[in-house]
Formats: C-alpha cells, structure tokens, sequence
C-alpha cells in the first residue's frame, strides 16, 4: 500500500519537495506521461487500476496520474490519437504491441535526438 500512496498526487507532490524538483546540476531530468482512455483498453492489472486512480486523481495511464507524472526540466504528455489510450505498459514496451498514432520506440529515439541535438 505505501507503493500505492507514493504514486498519488500528494505523494508525488511529498517526494519532489524531499528530493528537489530537477535540482542536478549537469543532469537533464525528464518525465513521460500519457493517458489510457477506458479500463477495458488496459491490460491486467493496470484496467483494474485505471478508475481507481482516475477516481482519486483524474487522467492516467492506469497506475500514475496526470498530476503526478511532471517531475524535472522538461515534462511531455503523451495524448492518444485514437480510442485505445496509452497505458503505463505501453510507454514501457512491456507488451510489444503496435499501437495504431504512437510507436513508443521511435519516440523514445526521439527524446534522444531531442539530447544529442542540444549536446547533452
């Protein structure tokens, strides 16, 4: 449950105060959200998660909300094109499912890109 806690809103918002919101000096701190659009577009246990979270703090990816998901120098928030959403396994590749508007490898290539363009 104290795992469960830590990824609310006021649990993130407790942490960023102790740790220090993007406070490393010669380190780029980035954070990735994006939104899952139904329960039953997730797969187990993130559609069981997804209106827990929803109720509590709104848009999610089915374990981390909207509010919860800034943190660093830079935050991006994926949006879904279609009705399917993007769950948190989605962002991570956890299933290696193609999802129609978003190829999860290619963006990540391009924050990278995104770096070495600006010499980081």
């Amino acid at each position: 449950m104290a795992a469960v806690r830590d990824l609310t809103q006021s649990g993130c918002a407790r942490i960023n105060r102790e740790i220090g919101l993007g406070s490393f000096p010669g380190i780029v701190c980035r954070s990735v959200g994006s939104r899952l659009l139904h329960a039953t577009t997730g797969k187990f246990p993130l559609n069981f998660t997804y209106p827990l979270v929803k109720w509590f703090d709104g848009p999610n990816d089915g374990l981390v909300s909207q509010p919860s998901f800034p943190w660093g120098d830079d935050f991006v928030w994926v949006e879904p094109t279609g009705n399917r959403g993007i769950s948190h396994a989605d962002m991570i590749d956890l299933d290696r499912e193609n999802i129609p508007g978003f190829d999860v490898r290619e963006f990540y290539v391009g924050m990278v890109a995104d770096l070495k363009r600006r010499g980081l």
